[in-house]
């Protein structure tokens, strides 16, 4: 069964670093004391369509990273994301992908 990934915004790593809840090799984000360990990528939280209104994409509440939105056809901008005709405010962060203890080279 595959395991969820979790969307992390710069503010929170930033507190979970300060506080010593985590700490970061490369792209490795260990959560401490548990031990767990994330593979972080780049990715954008969908909060809302602006130009319609209209969520024609089914993005908002959705986390994607940006070889994703590639896939899309999604062009980001700032705080926002551009996908066909629909325009999106997005909150920048990151994607960590759970890393297996029992399968230390895959997510």
């Amino acid at each position: 069964m595959a395991q969820n990934r979790l969307f992390i915004s710069q503010e929170l790593l930033d507190h979970w670093m300060e506080s010593g809840r985590a700490t970061i090799e490369g792209d490795l984000l260990t959560l401490t004391p548990s031990g767990h360990r994330l593979r972080l990528r780049t990715g954008v939280l969908f909060v809302q369509e602006v130009a319609s209104g209209n969520d024609g994409y089914e993005l908002v509440g959705k986390v994607k990273d940006l070889e994703q939105l590639a896939e899309l056809g999604g062009e980001q901008v700032a705080e926002s994301v551009l996908v066909g005709n629909l325009a999106y405010d997005v909150r920048e962060g990151l994607v960590g992908d759970p890393i297996d203890p029992d399968n230390e080279g895959s997510p």
